[in-house]
Parts: structure tokens; sequence; C-alpha cells
């Protein structure tokens, strides 16, 4: 029994996810619940204006005193389906219906009184319930539980009613026997829609979330600003004039990647790596890409920083500092080398597999000679570098460094004296 129940009144096992689900569907079916109420003051209008063509004035005037009646309440549930309110209201529609279904009572029995259509009073009960469950299955949408509810009322209505007017036994039975099918049928009607509309909203959530995964994982890959750019189909091709770029590489990781144990060696990286992700995350710095051991990141690019090369260098002297606490966290001479350079840069994104923003130019070449001509543990910048930020840093005596590439060039390396 209780396995029927759940399958017959289904309900997603998130309560966000049914709340939202029941909004959603109560508010897509608004347009159907207002032609409806549409549709039934038009059926009356026609009952009101042929009335006086076969029904005496007495009959007349008490069905046309019961239809002005009912429209206010048709045009307050016209006006209410479209309120924020109506989709978490679940017993408005139950409502609605038993006071249309109290009012349509009087309206059959002035019909039934006229003479006029020949029908019994059940057959014309039997037929104008019949409507108003239609009516109905289409108005409670997401509300299976609570159409069901209203259903039990339209049976023990028709029910009652009929034993009120003591009509032969075989009359009532044969009434409910017709009615009360039809009233299953029509509640099916209902569940069918909602199971479909389940499995649809399900299939979207899932859809949802996988589409956020995909997001993630580009966010994750490509700044923001790019991964929105791409996804709209733009080529992504940026020029920028002043941008500072770092390198940075672990001394002697060969060596050490030969002594140390696989496991060992991945969790010190893994140290390393997260402690220059924070320190992006705290200077505005962009990180590029790592190649093994090596880290590459800019400033003054796609994320704006106010002032790239003092930004740069601040991180530069957060990575030595963090590579002093791992040498002192791992029991080993964890030492870094650093190089920067500032100039001007193109960045892009270039391939349809594995893609990140890149970036080229002689201002990388410049930063990856500055890094090979730092000492251990020491930052050394470009001459554009020294110029940006010489009066927040103090620096040794410049000296000149034979580049690859480019020969003798002065190089500055930064004071890290306390």
């Amino acid at each position: 029994m209780g396995r029927l129940t759940a399958a017959m009144f289904q309900r997603f096992a998130d309560p966000a996810a049914e709340q939202r689900y029941r909004r959603e569907q109560r508010k897509s079916q608004v347009k159907f619940v207002r032609a409806l109420m549409l549709i039934a003051p038009a059926m009356l209008g026609l009952y009101i204006a042929i009335n006086p063509l076969f029904i005496g004035p007495s009959f007349g005037a008490g069905m046309l005193f019961t239809s002005i009646i009912t429209l206010p309440l048709l045009g307050f549930y016209y006006w209410y389906v479209g309120q924020p309110g109506y989709a978490d209201n679940r017993w408005i529609d139950v409502t609605f219906f038993c006071v249309i279904a109290a009012l349509q009572f009087f309206f059959i029995r002035y019909l039934w009184e006229s003479g006029v259509s020949g029908w019994p009073f059940y057959a014309i009960l039997c037929y104008n319930q019949m409507l108003l469950l239609t009516y109905a299955c289409l108005a409670f949408a997401a509300a299976v539980r609570e159409f069901a509810i209203w259903t039990v009322i339209s049976i023990a209505y028709v029910v009652g009613t009929l034993l009120a007017l003591d009509l032969p036994p075989g009359i009532t039975v044969y009434t409910v026997a017709f009615y009360a099918p039809f009233a299953g049928l029509v509640g099916y009607v209902n569940w069918a829609i909602d199971d479909k509309s389940r499995l649809l909203f399900h299939g979207g959530l899932k859809l949802d979330a996988e589409r956020k995964k995909t997001e993630t994982l580009l966010h994750n890959v490509l700044p923001q600003s790019v991964a929105r750019r791409l996804q709209s189909g733009e080529a992504i091709a940026d020029a920028f004039d002043e941008v500072s770029i770092l390198f940075v590489d672990v001394v002697g990781f060969t060596k050490l990647s030969k002594t140390m144990p696989a496991t060992e060696l991945v969790t010190l990286l893994n140290a390393y790596f997260s402690r220059a992700d924070r320190g992006c995350d705290l200077f505005g710095i962009e990180k590029v890409k790592t190649i093994g051991d090596a880290f590459m990141a800019v400033s003054g690019a796609i994320v704006p920083t106010p002032k790239p090369a003092k930004a740069m260098v601040d991180f530069a002297c957060y990575l030595i500092g963090a590579a002093d606490d791992l040498s002192r966290e791992f029991g080993l001479d964890f030492k870094l080398r650093v190089g920067i350079n500032t100039g001007p840069v193109v960045g892009g994104v270039i391939s349809s597999k594995r893609m990140h923003y890149d970036y080229w130019g002689d201002s990388i070449n410049v930063a990856a000679r500055m890094e090979s001509a730092a000492p251990h543990n020491g930052i050394t910048v470009s001459h554009s570098t020294w110029l940006a930020t010489r009066d927040s840093y103090r620096y040794l005596e410049p000296r000149t460094a034979t580049l690859k590439g480019l020969g003798g060039v002065p190089v500055y390396d930064v004071d890290l004296r306390k």
C-alpha cells in the first residue's frame, strides 16, 4: 500500500527540488488555467443569451442570478493564478472548485425545474460535474494529491446529492457507477501529466547539473571572463601593453625527485602549488600554467591589477616565504628561483583540445631568462620591472647577466635581507 501511495503521490527526495518543480509547473499552467477561466464565462454567457428563448422568466432569473454570482469568482481566480503566491498555495484550487460546485447546484436545479432539457436531475448533475472535473484536471497542475482530494469530494458530492433526492437505488448505483470510473480516468490523466512533467523536470535538473560541472571545469581551466567569451563563440585574442610575468622554478628538482619517494614528492609539490594558488588569490595574480615543478603567472592582464609589477614582486616574496616554510615542514632544503619581467604581451586561446589561456611575446622570453639568472631562493627582475617597483622595494646593486638570446643585460635582485 505504501508503494502504491508513493507511486501515486510522487515527490522528489530533495524538498527544494520538489518546491521548485511545483512552482515551475504551476507557473507554466497559468496560461491554460486562465484560458479555462475565459471559456467558462463564454459558456455562461451563451446560456444567458439563449435562456429567454427556452426558459420562462422565473427559472431564467434564477439561472441569470447564479451566473452573475459565478462570474466574479471566475475573474478572481483568473487574477489570482497570475500572482506570486499562487504557486505555493496548495488549497486554493480545492476551495475554488468546491465553491463553484455549490453554485453549480443551484444552476442545475433551475435548469432541471425548467424542464427545457428533458433530462432528469441526476443526469444534468452528472454531466456538469464531469465538465467541472475535466476543468479541474488541467487546473490542478503539479497537485495530484490535491486533485485526488477534490475527486473524492466530487464523488461524495454526487453520491450525497443523489441520496438526498431519494431516488430509486438502481438509478443512484447506475449514476455513481458511471461517474466514479470517469473520475478515476480523469484522475489518471492528471497523474500521467504530472508523471511526465516530473521526468522532464528531473532530466532538466540532471542537464543543469552537468552544465554547471562543465562550466566549473571550464572556469578552472580558463578565466571566467574568457570562458564567457568562448561560450559565445568569440575568437579569443587580446593585446596587453603592460603585464608583469613571473617564472619560478624549484632548485635541484631533478635531484630531489630521485631521492624522495613518489608519494612524498607529490605531497611536497601539492603543498607548494597549493600555497602558490592561495598567493594568486591574495595578490590578484593570474596563474597561467605549471610545467613539472615550474610555475608561470602574470598580473595586469585578464585579471585587473592596479600595480601589476608591485603585485608580482609581492607575490614572489610570498613564494620565497612559502619555500622556507616547506623546508621546515618537510625537513629538506627547498629553494626557488624567481624571475620577473614587465612588458607587452599577446594573450589568447588556441586549439580546441585541452584549451587554456596562454601568453606570447618577447616579454615572456625575458621573464624566463630572469628566472634562470636568479640566485637560489632569490628574485631577479628586469630593468622594466625594477623601474616600476624601485620605490616599493629595496634592490641589491644591479649586475650584468649573460642571458641566452639576449647577451649581457642588467638584472636586479630583490633585497630579501630582513
